[in-house]
């Protein structure tokens, strides 16, 4: 029998000490922050290609990335690799840079 996913995690949460919590919540502050990196990439590459006028498959072309692949990344779902982002890149006309985060 399948056990309810967030019963399970009830009743093994109820046995944490505060070392697990600590863990745990850091754990899920670097998911959190790391999707949302995902998405901001995503977003800045849809609005370049949205700039460029060009359609996903128009830009699946120009860079030889699948567009299922872009389409993925613009949602905040892929995770190019360097490779991948260099050629999107190269196709939408921009570089890749390096920005110091805002704190």
């Amino acid at each position: 029998m399948a056990k309810d996913f967030n019963e399970f995690l009830s009743k093994e949460q109820a046995s944490w000490d505060d070392a697990d919590w600590r863990v745990y919540n850091a754990a899920s502050a670097m998911f959190v922050a790391e999707m949302n990196a995902q998405k901001q990439l995503g977003s800045a590459i849809a609005d370049a290609r949205k700039a460029r006028e060009l359609s996903q498959a128009a830009l699946a072309k120009l860079a030889d990335v699948q567009q299922a692949e872009i389409s993925r990344i613009e949602r905040g779902l892929g995770n190019p690799t360097a490779t991948t982002l260099m050629r999107l890149a190269e196709a939408l006309g921009t570089r890749i840079a390096l920005i110091p985060a805002q704190r």
